[in-house]
């Protein structure tokens, strides 16, 4: 017996040394998922910065301008030029160093990064923006279920369980098929995939033209935004709907509610795409991008829930130059519009405790609390305080 244990023993760490000779060949770096993908990455060696993973943010790579006035980098040469984005165009310093950047093992030089105000897009967390760049080098994996994004250097995976989407691979930018029925009108045909956008799906402005969608009944609400995206438009409101479903290769999805912008500009604009497809959506995946051969894999492993009791609130952690949150966004004639808050208020604390004193797990799970007494200043610095229930809206 202990003679055929220790046979059994050699050829399971035979196995296990082959599987590890096999992966030290890819590059397997670890995210944080908070709506969007968290890298810590190195830039020219030394110095650290804390970046998202945006699939439609093609092969770009940039940094937050607040994040660059307080690091240690000097850029060289800086001139000015004119970019695009989410909510328009907007004009951006523009460095022209040649730049390494490190996420994990994956290292890309850039001769241009944009600086951009991304914090007053996403939050105090973000520290810089990387797009796709080198993706159709290897297949790339983004394991939601695991929180981990893996570069197959080898090849493509085993594949076995997964479902294959053909997709366009163009403009740096990835597109799939897919459809969505809203109120028995079947939105059908190209997609954005976008990793950078923490909704499930968003039409642009072109798309609610075209179908219609202000004359489609059903239940739906306003909510107005303070800087959307990146771009000169600084505030501007989408329509939230639920759909009847959504269908991405295999997959019937339901309970997801989605937003689209009358008024969209830039990205949500005129596009050659209906609407961008984001997390609330990819995370109950794991993702494997074959680029090269134009090929999606999905394999869900997590079920899509109904929408849980919710705010009708947004924020963002802007403790980088404030005392605390900035509300971000609202519903129009919602519960926290009629309690008095208003759109650039500063929540100082929720139910006694100091927001500052709250971790990021803690924070991204705020709308778990049922009931919610917050310390808020406005405008002119003068203090309120409202009561706003956690409330079932779909």
């Amino acid at each position: 017996m202990k003679s055929n244990h220790f046979f059994t023993w050699l050829l399971m760490l035979s196995l296990l040394c082959t599987n590890l000779a096999v992966t030290a060949q890819n590059d397997t770096i670890p995210f944080l998922y908070r709506g969007h993908l968290y890298f810590n990455a190195t830039l020219n060696d030394t110095i650290r910065l804390n970046i998202i993973y945006d699939t439609g943010g093609a092969d770009l790579f940039g940094v937050d301008s607040v994040w660059l006035a307080h690091s240690n980098w000097t850029p060289m040469h800086v001139v000015t030029a004119r970019g695009g984005g989410g909510a328009g165009s907007m004009l951006v310093p523009l460095i022209i160093d040649q730049t390494k950047v490190n996420i994990g093992s994956i290292q890309e030089y850039y001769d241009m990064v944009p600086v951009f105000k991304l914090r007053e897009v996403v939050d105090c967390h973000i520290d810089g923006i990387s797009g796709i760049k080198g993706i159709e080098n290897h297949p790339l994996e983004i394991n939601f279920e695991h929180n981990l994004m893996i570069q197959h250097k080898n090849g493509l995976p085993d594949t076995e369980g997964y479902q294959k989407i053909p997709i366009r691979h163009e403009n740096n930018r990835i597109y799939l098929q897919a459809e969505t029925k809203i109120g028995g009108t079947l939105v059908k045909g190209w997609y954005l995939m976008d990793t950078g956008s923490g909704g499930s799906v968003t039409f642009t402005s072109q798309t609610a033209s075209q179908f219609q969608f202000d004359t489609i009944s059903g239940k739906r609400y306003i909510n107005d935004v303070i800087q959307s995206g990146l771009g000169d438009k600084t505030e501007e409101y989408a329509i939230s709907m639920m759909p009847d479903f959504m269908v991405i290769g295999d997959d019937t999805i339901s309970g997801r509610p989605l937003n689209y912008k009358p008024e969209g500009v830039g990205a949500f604009g005129n596009a050659e795409y209906l609407g961008v497809i984001g997390n609330a959506i990819w995370s109950k995946y794991n993702i494997i991008i074959d680029s090269e051969n134009e090929m999606l894999y999905l394999r869900r492993f997590k079920e899509f829930t109904p929408p849980i009791p919710a705010y009708d609130y947004t924020f963002r952690n802007r403790t980088d130059i404030c005392k605390g949150w900035v509300v971000s966004g609202m519903t129009r004639e919602g519960d926290a519009a009629n309690a008095g808050m208003a759109l650039g208020d500063t929540i100082i604390s929720i139910n006694g405790r100091n927001v500052t004193d709250y971790s990021w797990e803690e924070e991204w799970d705020i709308d778990t609390i049922p009931m919610q007494v917050l310390d808020i200043l406005d405008h002119d610095g003068t203090e309120k305080r409202i009561t706003l229930e956690a409330k079932q809206w779909w």
